[in-house]
């Protein structure tokens, strides 16, 4: 079960009353409790690919755009 500690003065661990939900220092977990905490949190390199795409095609696409409308204004400008 996790706990909520605090530092004190001379560097000690102090264990604090506080639920863990109103945690004000640090919070100690058990391995069990880590790994949940881990595995919860699933990152593969498919999403990471997906998002790097994602990101990188609106940067190409805004760059387009942004072409497109500098060209739309010098031909607004020639007439």
């Amino acid at each position: 079960m996790s706990q909520c500690v605090s530092i004190s003065s001379e560097g000690f661990l102090v264990q604090s009353t506080q639920s863990p939900d109103d945690c004000t220092g640090y919070i100690l977990l058990t391995p069990t409790e880590y790994d949940l905490a881990l595995k919860a949190i699933d990152i593969n390199p498919a999403d990471v690919l997906e998002v790097f795409g994602l990101v990188f095609g609106w940067v190409v696409f805004l760059g387009f755009l942004s072409y497109k409308v500098k060209v739309a204004k010098s031909v607004i400008k020639l007439a």
